[in-house]
Order: structure tokens, then C-alpha cells, then sequence
């Protein structure tokens, strides 16, 4: 496996990757068959990406297939650029094999060369594995959001957390 950031080249690849994801996990915001195929739309989200400063996204990427990804997305506006939402998924192959401890430090590496001091991230309160990687990764609990999601007519709880980082020294 190797991890590395996405280019616009990997819009296929992404969009075959999330829909496997989509299907095999109940984590992740979107249900099977709600996210739309949508190559182009991705091809220039990623090409939008490459040219903003404070977002990317790496790949988790075993033969040639896309395995998992971690995505920061840095605010935009003067106030909020140095805080980033981090959005995380590996597909059932890559999990507990600690890939997504190494992609998600890759991420937190990467961060303050971003200009980003802080990251943020949601995860359902009944995902006990995503909770304790990112515990173990630094982040701590800041805030519940009560009956976040709704999952198979039961209301789940998000654990808000969030982690500071030195920022970039010149």
C-alpha cells in the first residue's frame, strides 16, 4: 500500500472507490446509492483542491485501487482559513491494519504546511474504532451534537473533536 495525495487524474478511480465505501460501511455520511456518479464533478473539485492552499485529500492505494482517503478542507474566509474539517474513509480491506493511523498522521504532518493550526472532525458516537484512532492521533472530545444522524429509524449522537497544531514555522 502506499499513500499519496489525489490529482485530478484519480476523478474515476475516487468515484469507483466511493461507491464501494458507500456499500460497505454505515460510518460515512451518505448511504449506498445516494452519492451521485459524477466523474467531472470530481475531476474539478480535485483540480479546485490543488489550487487552494489550505485543502487536499491523500489516497490509501493498494495495486493500482484506492483503498481509503483522509480529506482536509481549510475554511475560506480570513477568520477560518487556519482551521480544517478532516473527513476520513478506508474500505473494509484496509481496516485494522493501521492504514488509517498512517494516513491520517500523513494528513496531521501535512497540516501546518497548509497554514492550518487547527483540525476538526465529527464521528458517530457508536464508532468506536474511528473514535479511538483519532484519540490516539491527538484529537480530544469537545462537544457532543445530540441525534446527529438518524440510522435505521435510531438517532445517533456525533462526537465533535478537535485537534490544535503548532502552526508552520517560516
Amino acid at each position: 500500500m502506499s499513500i499519496r495525495l489525489a490529482e485530478a487524474e484519480d476523478a474515476a478511480a475516487l468515484d469507483h472507490f466511493f461507491q464501494q465505501l458507500d456499500r460497505e460501511t454505515r460510518f460515512m455520511l451518505f448511504e449506498a446509492g445516494e452519492r451521485p456518479s459524477d466523474i467531472e464533478g470530481l475531476r474539478q473539485r480535485l483540480e479546485a483542491m490543488a489550487a487552494a492552499p489550505n485543502q487536499a485529500m491523500w489516497l490509501l492505494v493498494l495495486d493500482g485501487e484506492v483503498e481509503g482517503f483522509a480529506l482536509m478542507i481549510g475554511g475560506g474566509l480570513r477568520r477560518n482559513r487556519h482551521c480544517a474539517l478532516v473527513v476520513m474513509g478506508l474500505r473494509s480491506s484496509a481496516r485494522g491494519l493501521g492504514w488509517g493511523e498512517r494516513l491520517l498522521r500523513t494528513l496531521i504532518a501535512a497540516a501546518p504546511g497548509c497554514g492550518i493550526s487547527r483540525l476538526e472532525l465529527g464521528v458517530m458516537a457508536h464508532n468506536e474504532a474511528a473514535h479511538g484512532l483519532y484519540r490516539k492521533c491527538g484529537f480530544i472530545d469537545e462537544g457532543i451534537r445530540r441525534n446527529a444522524y438518524r440510522l435505521d429509524d435510531r438517532d445517533v449522537d456525533e462526537i465533535s473533536m478537535g485537534l490544535l497544531l503548532p502552526p508552520d514555522a517560516p
